[in-house]
């Protein structure tokens, strides 16, 4: 799979619709870091952080929905300076992620996450009025 997250033309070939969100979550691998979770899909995720993650580098994601935080092994598959920071702002850096081997469980955990999200939040996928 290829989610490709530097092309938004490349939307409409995505395997799984995504959500606009906001989360705060981390990322561990050799240290912990915090990042924010901008978009979220039953196959990866989009985040914020402070550092330029490396390409094809696999980290532990905790993500705290629900009554127990949600851990999945992610691969980063794309990674970039975020473009819309302001110039006042510290440099900040996205990186797509893509979700490696969700147990059967956690992948039905993250789809009523992402159902019950997407009837409070208008999807980025959906069209516009």
């Amino acid at each position: 799979m290829n989610f490709t997250v530097a092309d938004p033309g490349n939307a409409g070939r995505r395997r799984s619709p995504r959500i606009d969100i906001k989360l705060e979550a981390s990322l561990s691998g050799k240290r912990r870091r915090s990042v924010a979770v901008i978009d979220l899909s039953r196959t990866g995720c989009l985040v914020q952080c402070d550092n330029l993650l490396d390409h094809d580098a696999t980290f532990d994601l905790v993500l705290p929905f629900d009554e127990q935080p949600f851990t999945a092994q992610v691969r980063v598959t794309e990674a970039y300076v975020d473009g819309t920071a302001a110039p006042s702002d510290a440099r900040r850096y996205l990186a797509g992620l893509e979700f490696i081997g969700l147990p059967a469980r956690d992948e039905e955990r993250l789809r009523r996450f992402l159902e019950r999200e997407r009837r409070r939040r208008p999807s980025a996928d959906a069209p516009a009025e």
